[in-house]
């Protein structure tokens, strides 16, 4: 009988929720494009970039997984900013059944800033 190999992950409590949310909703998805999936906010322009598994995705174009995994990526940066957490690094990798995350805020109170705004 071999020894199977464990490894210990410390994860914040918002991590595994974006993870937990991630390999629930990744089931909705077309299995073969979710094989593999790569998900990057780009906190300056506020954008994803977003790589699947999918082979005929056209050049420029995007596909309609990439599309429902922006939306889905999207949701979860929307749900941060409700808890008055702005998200300067969401990096979220699915491949060969591991998932990957990188997830970081800023110390930035977010209603502060908006009342600020607001009310000059």
């Amino acid at each position: 009988m071999s020894n199977p190999k464990t490894t210990s992950k410390t994860l914040t409590t918002d991590e595994l929720v974006v993870l937990m949310n991630f390999y629930h909703t990744k089931d909705t998805w077309d299995k073969a494009g979710a094989a593999n999936i790569s998900i990057a906010y780009d906190d300056q322009y506020r954008d994803f970039e977003v790589i699947t598994a999918e082979e005929s995705v056209r050049k420029g174009r995007i596909s309609k997984l990439q599309a429902e995994i922006t939306a889905w990526a999207e949701g979860q940066i929307n749900a941060f900013m409700y808890q008055n957490k702005k998200v300067n690094a969401f990096v979220l990798t699915f491949a060969d059944d591991v998932l990957g995350i990188e997830l970081g805020f800023e110390s930035v109170d977010i209603a502060a800033t908006e009342s600020a705004a607001t009310n000059p």
